[in-house]
């Protein structure tokens, strides 16, 4: 280290003592400029020749002073003394040609009269361009103020999160929310940080709370447990957490957040961005996620009782062993969502896209599912129970419908072209108006134990055998 320190001191010193020349080159330039102005052509050569060796010292300067940049000041230094030398006389002939003043034919007094007027534009260009870079000097002045700043903001936030008084940690979480819309640049980490605060506050499913069980140990108060069931709302200062992740600048990076196992129930977390979340054995009942983006998120086991969801986009979620009883998923979009073993029980998901669902061995006892698109979806044992589930208007097109327990469900003008219907449990089924052509393992016995089947849309030779069965039947019992 002391070797380091040595070999920075003496770049420091080497780069001090090249500057010196380079000072006196300025000087040099300056002079030249001017005899170069008066048309001496020996003096624009020279100014070429300066501005070359000028243009050496300062990266030799940056090469000694920042190691870092090593490679890039050799090529600037290299760079900008070549142009300088080989291009500096024709692009002064240039300069001089086309914004000189002009000579021919001008008296003495004219001709210095022009010198002076074209010297003083010089002047004052030199000085809007002396005014531009202290302007860039401010603004990185003012730059590194506000960077301090919020380094001092960050520091008393995370001094309040530390506190043992639920306002103070609320005024902290509100603190850094203001951070994250005031200073974008620090978003992603005050993001990690409210993300870490909320793992380490909100209590475990079927556990105490970190803060009960710190006051339970030092004799104030017994623990206090999560019940799994009733209308309970995360702390404030969690809460707070969660609303400050769904800024604007704080979605970039909300996503891909565990949470799993945590106990989050009544939790306020509309139109935030879950993609590819760690949601399994949540609790997250009574919670409202309506215009959610849950996209590829994991809520395995998660408890989703009562949970409002509208508008959520839930592409391709893994859903197995969801508790959904009495949730509301309406004009959701849940396309290619993994749902198998999910208890649907009540569960509100009309108007959802559900195409290409897994929903195999689910409970859809009660469930409403009015006008969804269940295309190409798996319902292969689900169980509708003992209530009726309620398929009116939704498209069932290329659904696999084995073994499913269907008893008195109602398909009033649902769309079941090509579906799977093999070994299906269709006893007091409302098919009316229901398109079943080209159906697969649909049987007359099937359709003798519906409940309704007016108006049903089949294929001709299913219905000449149900009609014929039906009057054998009739007969049959007019017979006995």
């Amino acid at each position: 280290m002391a070797y380091k320190r040595k070999v920075r001191n003496v770049r420091g010193a080497l780069a001090v003592v090249i500057a010196i020349p380079g000072s006196g080159l300025v000087v040099g330039i300056y002079l030249s400029f001017v005899e170069a102005v008066r048309g001496n052509g020996v003096a624009a050569w020279w100014l070429a020749t300066e501005v070359a060796a000028l243009s050496v010292i300062i990266g030799l300067i940056l090469w000694l002073r920042y190691r870092r940049d090593r490679q890039i000041s050799i090529v600037i230094m290299l760079l900008a003394a070549v142009l300088a030398w080989l291009w500096g006389q024709h692009l002064w002939d240039a300069i001089s040609s086309t914004v000189l003043p002009q000579y021919e034919g001008l008296k003495p007094a004219e001709r210095a009269q022009a010198v002076g007027q074209y010297r003083l534009a010089v002047v004052q260009s030199c000085a809007a361009a002396g005014g531009v870079i202290a302007l860039l000097y401010t603004a990185r002045n003012y730059r590194l103020i506000r960077r301090g700043q919020v380094t001092d903001r960050l520091s008393k936030a995370l001094e309040s999160l530390e506190s043992e008084e639920e306002f103070v940690r609320l005024g902290g979480v509100i603190a850094l929310q203001q951070i994250i819309q005031d200073a974008p640049a620090q978003a992603e980490h005050v993001t990690h940080i409210v993300r870490t605060f909320i793992r380490r506050q909100a209590p475990k499913a079927g556990q105490p709370s970190p803060r009960s069980t710190k006051a339970a140990a030092s004799g104030l108060r017994r623990p206090r447990l999560q019940s799994p069931s009733g209308p309970q709302r995360p702390a404030a200062d969690v809460q707070a957490a969660l609303t400050a992740l769904n800024t604007r600048h704080a979605k970039l990076y909300s996503s891909r957040i565990d949470l799993s196992g945590y106990h989050l129930a009544g939790s306020h977390m509309a139109r935030q961005i879950l993609s590819r979340a760690q949601l399994s054995r949540a609790v997250l009942t009574e919670s409202v996620l309506d215009h959610a983006v849950l996209k590829r998120a994991v809520l395995v086991d998660c408890d989703l009782r009562r949970v409002w969801a509208v508008h959520s986009r839930c592409y391709k979620a893994e859903m197995c062993g969801a508790d959904l009883r009495e949730a509301v998923f309406v004009r959701a979009d849940m396309v290619a969502c993994d749902l198998a073993d999910a208890d649907l029980r009540n569960a509100n998901l009309s108007e959802s896209d559900l195409q290409l669902a897994f929903l195999c061995g689910g409970r859809l006892s009660g469930a409403r599912l009015v006008s969804t698109d269940l295309s190409q979806a798996d319902l292969t044992d689900v169980e509708a129970g003992e209530e009726p589930v309620c398929f009116d208007g939704s498209f069932l097109n290329e659904a696999r419908l084995k073994n499913a327990v269907l008893r008195n469900a109602s398909f009033i003008g649902a769309k079941l072209r090509n579906a799977d219907l093999t070994d299906a449990d269709l006893t007091g089924a409302d098919l009316t108006g229901a398109d079943l052509r080209m159906a697969k393992g649909l049987t007359v016995e099937q359709l003798r134990a519906a409940g309704s089947i007016e108006k049903t849309r089949l294929d001709p030779s299913l219905r000449e055998e149900w009609q014929r069965s039906a009057h054998e039947a009739m007969t049959k019992v007019q017979s006995t």
